[in-house]
């Protein structure tokens, strides 16, 4: 899987490493340290990479080697384009996880197959969802002669994806 779709597919994982970005950012901040280039090298150094893959703007700073590139403030505005970034991301995602949560509510209401698609028998979509953030799912289907699972599967898939939205904040 190419770094940008594994980036989008998985939230949590992507927010995760954002903060740890800002750790890291705020390390070299104290340290006084070069960001966007190395200072011993000058290459692409993996702060620029990291908002590269995101398509963020990034803010540099070099003092290196004769080299005077940005202005200390670089350190902030990285800082805060990824907590904007952080919450951008939290918000997308929340958005989505409660829409799937009032299919799942939907469904029940229907007692619907969830897992497989009732009249093809095919993963259905909330596999995938559940799949891409690598959560576990509990198939409900009554059709066509198979019966996989229990009632119950709604609820818990439910909350999952609460739970789910708790290590996301």
């Amino acid at each position: 899987m190419e770094q940008q779709s594994l980036v989008w597919s998985l939230p949590v994982q992507n927010v995760n490493a954002s903060r740890s970005t800002i750790q890291g950012l705020q390390d070299y901040k104290n340290r006084f340290w070069a960001i966007g280039l190395n200072g011993d090298t000058l290459q692409p150094d993996g702060f620029l990479k990291f908002f590269s893959d995101r398509s963020l703007p990034f803010a540099y700073f070099v003092r290196s080697q004769g080299l005077s590139i940005g202005t200390e403030s670089a350190y902030d505005s990285n800082i805060s384009t990824l907590q904007a970034y952080i919450q951008q991301q939290i918000n997308a995602e929340a958005d989505l996880v409660n829409a799937i949560i009032g299919q799942l509510k939907d469904y029940q209401a229907r007692n619907w197959a969830i897992g497989l698609n009732g009249d093809t028998l095919q993963p259905d979509g909330f596999v995938s969802f559940f799949g891409q953030r690598q959560l576990p799912f509990d198939f409900y289907v009554r059709s066509q002669g198979v019966a996989l699972g229990e009632p119950s599967a709604y609820n818990h898939n439910i909350l999952t994806l609460q739970q789910y939205l708790q290590q996301l904040r």
